[in-house]
């Protein structure tokens, strides 16, 4: 096994659990409970998440992990383009664009009304003659990247299955 090969699949796989691992997490538990807090708890942990750079993080992850998985399906391939049509190949080609997918729905509509709703959050506690309207629109951000986050995670973990029993097909 070439030394290529052992990098890329340790930032594929390590890269992907990361990215499946956080979009599970803030799915099921981080945005519900940041959503019950409320506002004024809302926007400070997003101002938090945003000041240790997720919204950066999560992103370059992502495209390593998309990057090393197009380049291992090159290698697997061997640059033949009948492979594609077998059924490991097909579902690799799948996962692989759900990944995609779930990515460009993350980077479009979650990270945006995250770092909105994180910079309306640290102006809301200084601003008080217009923290209703702002821990509104934190709402409207939090529902918007709630409903982007679920439909996220689906396409994640339906990639990651993918992956996972791709080879066996």
């Amino acid at each position: 096994m070439s030394v290529e090969l052992i990098v890329l699949r340790l930032v594929h796989i390590v890269g992907g659990t990361f990215w499946v691992g956080s979009a599970l997490f803030t799915f099921f538990f981080l945005m519900p409970t940041v959503m019950q807090a409320g506002p004024a708890v809302a926007g400070p942990v997003m101002g938090g998440l945003q000041q240790r750079k997720l919204m950066t993080w999560l992103p370059v992850v992502a495209i390593l992990v998309i990057l090393s998985g197009l380049r291992l399906m090159m290698i697997v391939s061997g640059g033949d383009a009948h492979w594609y049509q077998h059924r490991s190949g097909h579902v690799y080609s799948i996962a692989g664009a759900l990944a995609i997918i779930a990515f460009l729905i993350g980077f479009t509509v979650n990270r945006p009304a995250m770092v909105k709703a994180g910079k309306l959050g640290q102006s809301a506690v200084s601003d008080a003659p217009t923290r209703a309207a702002i821990q509104e629109e934190i709402k409207r951000l939090q529902r918007r990247s709630y409903v982007g986050t679920m439909v996220v995670t689906w396409l994640l973990l339906a990639s990651a299955a993918g992956m996972a029993v791709a080879r066996y097909l």
